[in-house]
């Protein structure tokens, strides 16, 4: 049987006048979607008197109760100027993006019904009551219910809303509005937010010691810190009063608009909406319990609610010096990793620290106090990069210490910006946000760090990444060598903690990685690359009287190893005959080239002179980007051995 609209009307109004009985009223789904069994079990009423008392306990634990005292407004009015460009992780390129999420200014009480009024003709809006955003499922044993924060979507005119917990008011925005919004709201209490630029700091000071809300909310353009009241109030009796937010919130604006941002290559009215800086702020926030670990990064970022983690968002001379800042820019650093374009597996925890770096820096802060690990791991780092043989970045143990190896790995990162300016991150940045491909292995990831950075210093860093052990491509290396010339001093030996090292030149030596005769007890296959051309040093192909596997006869292989991890220029190859034994002098020969001593190709070919002269011979195509030369010996005097003083690398 259908019910007239008057029947309707008035059972509504009896609905309203019998609510105080109620726990729960009507309209407004309650309860929490979530592993902490708040089911939903009626409708919120609209009667703003009625308080839903049930998580008091857990509320008055964290994040705490409002005072009785403290005054609920009625039919206040704010106005949010949404009109903003939503900066994605994806057009960034970056782990996290800040999302349009905008402060009130209001904080609702636990369990309290908020009434917040929408104007008409707006809509695409989420109201969420609560900062603490982390869902704690499965941790054990829970300090605080596993969510404690809800949300729901706004309709144009009024709207109801309540959480069991309490906590600050936010609207969340899916799309920008041209013209800023005027929102009317009851039922809150007013947050003791600091404001930089619109509040003075003796009136904040006022402001939290005479309010009764347990949080607050220090806000500036580009970053918003969520922290306890109690723990400012702690401060005012301290050695570091925190009563200087201006001061503090100018130089958090500066290390986001010089430091990250800016670093990073992005600003307010790039043309490129890739290149914009992101128009939301980034927020972080304390709790009692994370989701991992003891800080972690995200929107919003994640400290323990420690003396620690509040002083590194409070404290002028924390943020001034660099000291006490690492976890800070830490998880900041981490939101604003590319790893899907030059960040490779192995950096997850040391492309997000060079973020420390660029602020110490820009302030002239000692490298040495941004971490204990630094001043150990730095040094550490340039004995590996200095040391000879086959080197892997990535997998071996001696650049990955427990403790140390994030910032071993950051070491070759700094030296680059060091000598060559920080601005060579701004490169790799800007350059990753507009590549045409995201990089899936960490292969091409190395290609791109090595293309990237060789462009911006405009030299073939090829060297450099070899002496590190970073592995790239053959011919992404003869693409880059084509248009630079190549690094020719030991840029990987200097020390970013003392500032020197770095200035001498690349040295090469020349190794002789094989030899298909020699024979034993006359002379030695070692004497061929001693550079010594003298009548005691030289070596002696098999004659039948040695090891039975080695060539007796012709053709005798020789290969050269250039020294160098990746390919570099040789020009030619030297060679000496025996000094006092011309029966074996070598005549013809065939050189060849590789880059990983199973494919060669012939670079030339030519008659050794019959003499003691030393002879040089050029390849005829001019240098030849190579790991490894072999020397095929064709003929020569003596039908069946041959000998040689010298038998070298020619290098440019």
């Amino acid at each position: 049987m259908k019910i007239n609209q008057l029947t309707k009307i008035f059972g509504l109004s009896l609905l309203m006048a019998f609510t105080a009985c109620k726990k729960y009223g009507y309209e407004v789904p309650d309860g929490y979607p979530d592993d902490s069994q708040n089911v939903a079990q009626g409708a919120i009423d609209t009667n703003m008197k009625v308080i839903d008392k049930s998580m008091y306990a857990k509320a008055r634990v964290f994040p705490g109760l409002v005072d009785q005292s403290e005054p609920r407004v009625k039919d206040a009015q704010f106005t949010l100027d949404l009109n903003f460009t939503d900066q994605t992780a994806q057009n960034l390129r970056i782990s996290v993006a800040p999302s349009p999420q905008y402060s009130t200014g209001y904080y609702a009480a636990p369990g309290e019904l908020i009434k917040l009024v929408v104007p008409a003709g707006v809509e695409g809006l989420t109201v969420q009551i609560g900062a603490h955003t982390d869902n704690l499922a499965g941790k054990s044993p829970l300090l605080r219910d596993p969510v404690i924060y809800n949300r729901k979507l706004l309709v144009a005119g009024v709207n109801y809303i309540r959480n069991l917990y309490g906590g600050h008011i936010y609207i969340l925005a899916s799309f920008a509005y041209a013209n800023p919004i005027t929102f009317t709201i009851t039922g809150a209490v007013v947050s003791p937010d600091f404001i930089l630029g619109q509040t003075a700091d003796a009136d904040w000071v006022a402001k939290v010691k005479a309010s009764q809300v347990p949080w607050l909310e220090l806000r500036a353009k580009r970053v918003i810190f969520t922290i306890p009241r109690d723990k400012v109030l702690a401060t005012f009796n301290s050695s570091e009063p925190f009563t200087n937010p201006t001061a503090v919130f100018s130089k958090w604006n500066d290390v986001f608009d010089l430091d990250y941002n800016a670093w990073m290559g992005l600003s307010d009215n790039a043309p490129d909406i890739r290149d914009r800086s992101p128009q939301s702020q980034w927020r972080g926030i304390l709790d009692i319990q994370l989701t991992n670990g003891y800080g972690h990064n995200g929107f919003p970022f994640v400290g323990l609610n420690d003396s620690y983690w509040f002083a590194s968002f409070t404290s002028l001379n924390s943020i001034t010096t660099s000291s006490g800042q690492w976890g800070t820019y830490h998880e900041f650093g981490h939101n604003c990793q590319q790893g899907n374009v030059w960040s490779w597996s192995t950096l997850g925890e040391t492309t997000n620290n060079l973020f420390s770096f660029k602020v110490a820096n820009r302030i002239g802060a000692n490298y040495n106090i941004l971490h204990p690990a630094v001043s150990s791991g730095f040094p550490k780092a340039i004995t590996y990069a200095s040391g000879s043989g086959a080197k892997n970045f990535d997998t071996d143990a001696a650049m990955n210490a427990v403790d140390e190896a994030p910032f071993m790995k950051m070491t070759p990162f700094v030296q680059i910006f060091e000598k060559y300016g920080y601005g060579a991150m701004t490169y790799l940045y800007s350059q990753a946000r507009h590549a045409d491909r995201l990089n899936s292995s960490d292969i091409t990831k190395h290609n791109f760090v090595y293309e990237k950075l060789s462009d911006y210093t405009k030299i073939d860093l090829s060297p450099f990444f070899g002496a590190w052990g970073i592995s790239i491509s053959d011919a992404v290396v003869a693409k880059v060598g084509a248009k630079y010339p190549a690094l020719t001093t030991a840029l990987w030996t200097y020390n970013p903690l003392t500032k020197t090292g770095g200035t001498g030149p690349i040295t090469y030596t020349t190794t002789l990685v094989s030899i298909s005769s020699s024979q034993s007890g006359d002379g030695t296959p070692a004497a061929l690359v001693d550079g010594i051309v003298n009548a005691s040093s030289f070596w002696h192909s098999n004659y039948g009287t040695a090891i039975p596997t080695n060539t007796v006869g012709y053709p005798i292989n020789i290969v050269l190893g250039t020294g160098s991890p990746i390919p570099i220029a040789i020009k030619g190859v030297t060679f000496a005959q025996r000094q006092n034994n011309s029966a074996g002098y070598v005549k013809d020969v065939e050189i060849f080239s590789s880059t990983d001593n199973i494919n060669y190709v012939s670079v030339g070919t030519t008659t050794l002179p019959q003499n003691t002269t030393v002879y040089n011979f050029n390849f005829p195509t001019g240098n030849v980007s190579t790991k490894f030369i072999k020397v095929v010996i064709k003929s020569g005097v003596n039908a069946t051995y041959a000998n040689l003083s010298e038998c070298n690398l020619i290098k440019p």
